[in-house]
């Protein structure tokens, strides 16, 4: 028979025991699975701070950069943009759902009432900024039905057209909603403005005037009708409305696009690149043939001396690498430009948006008649100029200065004016090419620019056949033409397989065929008479 031993707890103890169990409740012990060095709520400040970092362009060094024809390699597989040898770098992302419009919805929520109506207003403007440049690269894209969580796991893609007359109905709403007499935006936690509600109003209407403009072939009254708001509104004209964000040499604060750029290719100064990279012919000659005082603030050569490099900047050194043409290194590799220290100086800025932009935008709304209340020549000469002043914000490196004096602005006009008397085609390519110019680090933009317009006029055919003539680089994956979209995340096709294919057949290709990066968005409506020869 087996024994039962009882042991008795002391009534002391028991209560003890009882006490720590009631404690425990529910609370204390979901507690324990929190990490105390983590913030589990919104600060609106550090939120919206996050979101203005996140909202200047990035560069796709490769793919638009040598597509643009700013750079060249002499180099095969790097050659993305140059020799168009393979599909890398062309695949867009849906990362803006999860990051960039996430937060600004998240951030917009913890902000109510009628007080914060211009810190909502800036929220809507960078978010629509956010989402304007992914549809101009992908196309058709969720957008009524994205952000429902669980109410909506596969959202239908909405048409581009229909999402850019909610985007632009949006931002007139936003702009239409900020008052000076409220509360500003953020204050001191806003890297572009430091709060100036007036200086986000010409950011916004900036905005749609770029909006507007881009619908200027396919729906032209909607887009005059869009272009003359923002131009009332008022845009950025004067050099402090510059929106851009100051980064420094120094540890965590570089900037992050010229770190890729020098890690990637430009890792010491002369010998053999990383990728073989150098300024283009294209980009180098219409400085130097143009007298341009951009060529000394931008390039350089470096020439050997004694087992080192010196910069030499004189702008008639200066020699750009034809793109496509070659794909073993030249003899003459030294002999090439490449990016200025200043340019790919750690501490340099990146610039969102900027006068310039709006200037040209003004011109080109004054060309076709629309009412801006000013003159396409106007407009142009001012774009310059501000276009010029932009580089003293560059940290000067010696023997760059981004200084640009004004004498040497009028000589520029002097001996490049504007085509007045030109035709319709000749003022609106000078106005395109003075944007590839004067935007140089904002690729994305340039390129729907350089879509919707079809200028500057880009060679390339600049690779030697059998037979001596120029063709395209051999092997090449795009016949010769440069990329019109980016495709869709793969991804896509797993999660939500229907409204994924149902977009790519309503824009006309398939993942089959070598089109789906040549399809074109809904404003880029086709080649202009004489663009036969590039897409």
């Amino acid at each position: 028979m087996k024994k039962l031993f009882f042991k008795t707890i002391p009534t002391a103890a028991a209560v003890i025991i009882i006490m720590i169990m009631a404690s425990c409740e529910k609370n204390s012990l979901t507690d324990l699975n929190k990490n105390p060095n983590q913030i589990e709520y919104v600060i609106p400040e550090y939120s919206f701070t996050a979101a203005v970092l996140e909202s200047y362009p990035v560069l796709s060094y490769a793919a638009l950069s040598q597509g643009l024809q700013y750079f060249s390699t002499y180099k095969e597989v790097p050659a993305v943009g140059d020799k168009f040898y393979n599909f890398n770098g062309t695949a867009g992302v849906f990362d803006i759902y999860n990051n960039q419009m996430n937060r600004l919805l998240q951030l917009t929520s913890q902000i109510p009432g009628d007080e914060n109506v211009n810190k909502r207003a800036a929220c809507e403007i960078l978010r629509i900024l956010a989402f304007h440049r992914v549809t101009d690269m992908m196309g058709d894209l969720p957008y009524t039905e994205a952000m429902k969580g669980n109410t909506v796991l596969k959202p239908k893609y909405d048409t581009q057209k229909s999402i850019y007359l909610a985007m632009l109905s949006e931002l007139d709403a936003a702009l239409t909603s900020m008052d000076v007499n409220k509360p500003n935006v953020f204050g001191t936690a806003d890297p572009y403005f430091k709060g100036s509600v007036a200086k986000w109003k010409k950011f916004g209407y900036t905005l749609m005037m770029r909006l507007g403009m881009r619908m200027s072939d396919v729906e032209p009254a909607l887009a005059k009708s869009w272009v003359e708001k923002a131009a009332a509104g008022g845009i950025m004209t004067d050099f402090a409305d510059i929106a851009y964000i100051k980064f420094a040499n120094i540890t965590g604060q570089m900037n992050p696009r010229v770190t890729s750029m020098i890690n990637g290719d430009f890792a010491s100064p002369g010998g053999d690149n990383v990728e073989g990279g150098k300024w283009s012919a294209t980009f180098i000659n219409h400085l130097k043939n143009t007298k341009d005082p951009r060529l000394q603030v931008l390039s350089v050569v470096w020439v050997p001396s004694g087992g080192t490099y010196t910069a030499d900047n004189n702008p008639d050194h200066q020699k750009g690498m034809v793109s496509g043409s070659i794909n073993t290194k030249p003899t003459d590799f030294d002999t090439y430009s490449e990016p200025s220290l200043l340019y790919i100086d750690r501490g340099s800025p990146i610039v969102t948006m900027e006068p310039a932009e709006a200037y040209l935008l003004l011109a080109e709304a004054a060309l076709r008649g629309w009412n801006v209340g000013i003159t396409a020549e106007t407009a142009y000469n001012n774009a310059v100029s501000a276009a010029m002043a932009r580089w003293a914000l560059w940290p000067t490196v010696a023997p760059h200065s981004g200084v640009i004096s004004a004498t040497a602005v009028s000589d520029y006009l002097t001996l490049n004016p504007y085509l007045s008397a030109g035709t319709f085609d000749q003022q609106l390519e000078q106005i395109s090419t003075q944007k590839w110019i004067s935007m140089l680090g904002n690729e994305y933009e340039i390129w729907s620019n350089w879509r919707r317009t079809k200028y500057p006029v880009f060679n390339y055919a600049n690779w030697t056949g059998t037979s001596g003539d120029k063709i395209s680089y051999p092997g090449n994956v795009t016949a010769g033409k440069m990329w019109r979209r980016f495709s869709l995340p793969i991804a896509e096709r797993n999660v939500n397989p229907d409204n994924y294919y149902e977009a790519i057949s309503r824009q006309n290709f398939t993942e089959e065929t070598v089109d789906l990066l040549q399809g074109r968005m809904w404003w880029d409506v086709g080649p202009k008479t004489g663009q036969s020869n590039v897409n």
